[in-house]
């Protein structure tokens, strides 16, 4: 997360609240599906993609909303505030009764991070080859034989890796307080084997899918499609 966040790369993006979003579907129903983009992606990708028609159709009475929740909301640590306050709430407020999160890469991370934020607001979770920390991180872990076994604790308060995962496991595995949650993630990815180790500590079989494909939007598309059936 330190390398995601801190990238040479990066060119500054500004953070306006309330944070743009795409809409589409039923604007009066019980249901909102929301979708996170990718580190490299934009809001309008779900569209272009076809992940609002496949939602569409096996939520035909759902609100869907792609939220340009960006890096620069991450970097400032505003991602879940600008997700709840602008997002969540507003459709609780109105009677929506159902969340669900679809994340991509980054968007995984988000969704996790409002998660452990915001503990009531997610009642699904759709995680696409989720970004879960920096590989020194996950490879501590993997060494460890996982993180029950793990005795790193975070270095500070920039050591967002670490602190994902204790606050994940005091979470999910010692509190056993989640959403419903379903990984997938194609087997030539690059973050497949993060993704894997993720799986193995928090999810069980039946609530991961493995498919062939990489980081990309086909292999995200057909995945989707499989894991909402």
């Amino acid at each position: 997360m330190v390398l995601l966040l801190n990238s040479c790369g990066f060119l500054p993006r500004s953070t306006p609240a309330p944070v743009a979003d795409l809409k589409a579907g039923a604007h009066d129903g019980e249901e909102l599906v929301v979708f996170l983009p990718g580190r490299w992606s934009t809001m309008d990708e779900f569209k272009r993609e076809g992940f609002f028609q496949i939602a569409s159709e096996r939520w035909p009475d759902a609100e869907l909303v792609a939220v340009d929740l960006h890096l620069g909301y991450y970097r400032k640590r505003l991602s879940a505030k600008r997700l709840h306050e602008d997002v969540i709430a507003p459709a609780r407020s109105r009677g929506v009764k159902r969340v669900r999160v679809v994340g991509i890469s980054m968007g995984g991370l988000g969704a996790l991070i409002h998660d452990l934020e915001y503990p009531e607001d997610i009642d699904e979770m759709y995680l696409l080859s989720p970004f879960v920390g920096e590989e020194k991180v996950t490879e501590e872990i993997r060494s460890a034989g996982g993180v029950r076994n793990w005795k790193g604790e975070p270095t500070g308060d920039r050591d967002y890796s670490r602190r994902l995962w204790r606050s994940l496991e005091l979470k999910w595995l010692e509190q056993r307080d989640r959403p419903e949650v379903i990984l997938a993630c194609g087997t030539e990815d690059r973050l497949v084997e993060s993704n894997r180790l993720f799986a193995q500590d928090f999810l069980s079989e039946e609530q991961t899918l493995w498919q062939s494909g990489g980081h990309e939007w086909p292999t995200w598309r057909s995945l989707f499609r499989e894991m909402i059936r």
